[in-house]
């Protein structure tokens, strides 16, 4: 407490600049000790670094990279997409600049959201790769039955051609009783591999088509950032009914 004492109080210039001039000393004493609070920095390194986001002392969302705070604690709560929330706390000392590092974990959310994505890209690949690999394979055979098949046709067709130009009965006798009939058995049997491979290919075309339209159809599995909410809802958003606050549970480090 500053006391004044005055003797005597006389009216005129002299005095009243001199009474002027001892308000303002006054003035200015009495501000010193507010303006002399002094500030300390503190410089940020968040993985990841272009997307965090922090709450200061549970008040105030922000996304600086440098701060001029006060001396003493402060709380940081940081985020940023796909990672956890993490509850954190620094020291500030006057007039000095310190560095903050941080690696904010996955969230357990977007650990489940990949392992469900990956499960869900097995079972789409297997679902069309299987039926595709198989109508390869059976492709490859109907084209293999259907040379065959038209290679037997055209050996009978020239047995039969020369049937009629062979002259020695010996060898006529043998193209009728067994080289002729031989023909006709293999020119048969092809037909039937010919047939089954191409019913077969047929059926497995259809399985692929229907595989990769059902798996187009399957909803992709989406990813909903509970921590983004829970993030949201450590500060005071104002509302309708007059706001709302949210809290949970997070994970400190020292």
């Amino acid at each position: 407490m500053i006391k004044i004492a005055c003797s005597s109080f006389r009216t005129g210039p002299a005095r009243m600049l001199s009474v002027a001039g001892l308000l303002a000393l006054m003035s200015v004493v009495l501000a010193l000790p507010a303006s002399g609070q002094q500030q300390g920095r503190v410089r940020l390194f968040i993985d990841p670094g272009d997307s965090y986001a922090f709450i200061l002392d549970g008040k105030y969302r922000m996304q600086e990279r440098e701060l001029s705070l006060t001396p003493g604690r402060h709380t940081l709560t940081f985020w940023a997409p796909r990672r956890a929330i993490v509850d954190t706390a620094v020291q500030v000392v006057a007039d000095s600049l310190s560095t903050f590092m941080l690696q904010l974990p996955w969230s357990a959310g977007w650990v489940a959201h990949t392992q469900e994505l990956k499960r869900h890209r097995g079972k789409r690949f297997l679902t069309r790769s299987l039926p595709a690999l198989a109508t390869l394979g059976l492709g490859i055979w109907a084209g293999t039955a259907f040379v065959d098949h038209r290679n037997a046709y055209n050996e009978l067709n020239d047995l039969e051609d020369s049937y009629s130009s062979l002259g020695v009965p010996r060898e006529i006798t043998s193209l009728k009783e067994e080289r002729i009939p031989a023909a006709q058995d293999e020119l048969a049997r092809t037909r039937t591999t010919f047939l089954v491979s191409t019913g077969l290919f047929v059926a497995a075309a259809a399985g692929t088509w229907y595989a990769f339209r059902k798996t187009a159809r399957e909803p992709v599995p989406v990813f909903e950032d509970k921590e983004k909410v829970r993030f949201d809802g450590l500060v005071w958003l104002p509302g309708a009914q007059g706001g709302t606050w949210a809290a949970g549970i997070t994970v400190p480090i020292r």
